[in-house]
């Protein structure tokens, strides 16, 4: 009786070892889990939050980025690149007043988009050469272009 109690207490014992080993190779499995996990959502937050910081540009920002490309594609002299400012930044002005206005409604914007647009090539046809003009519609096929190829928001899903 003496040797199987002997062989029980001494089972149990080495058995107890073997237990705690397996749970603490659990736990460090979990904490190493947990980590990555954290990293994980750390890192998608922090894309989100650059992603959300975005703000549109200012009218006078957009017109002035706008001249220069003009200037620079269309070979304007100083009146005309004068005029083309004054003209581009009337354009930004009533197209974030239409942004403002219309918040979220993407097919009213699309509407009112085309109306500036037209108006101001309108504008800007009486002030360009024919070919200054005609090299200004080939800029804004281009750009209309790539920008249905990056889908909405300008490729981002």
């Amino acid at each position: 009786m003496r040797n199987l109690y002997f062989i029980l207490n001494n089972s149990f014992e080495i058995n107890q070892p073997i237990n705690h080993f397996y749970k603490l190779e659990t736990m460090k499995l979990s904490i190493k889990i947990l980590a990555i996990i954290a990293l994980l959502l750390t890192f998608s937050f922090a894309a989100n939050a650059q992603r959300g910081d975005r703000q549109a540009p200012e009218p006078e920002e957009m017109a002035e980025r706008q001249t220069a490309g003009m200037v620079e594609h269309l070979s304007l002299d100083e009146n005309q690149a004068v005029q083309v400012a004054a003209i581009n930044l009337t354009y930004a002005n009533k197209m974030k007043e239409a942004h403002e206005n219309n918040e979220g409604d993407r097919e009213a914007m699309k509407e009112i988009r085309a109306t500036i647009d037209a108006e101001k090539a309108a504008e800007l046809k009486l002030l360009l050469t024919e070919e200054q003009f005609t090299a200004f519609e080939k800029m804004l096929a281009e750009k209309g272009n790539e920008r249905k190829g990056k889908g909405p928001r300008g490729g981002r899903n």
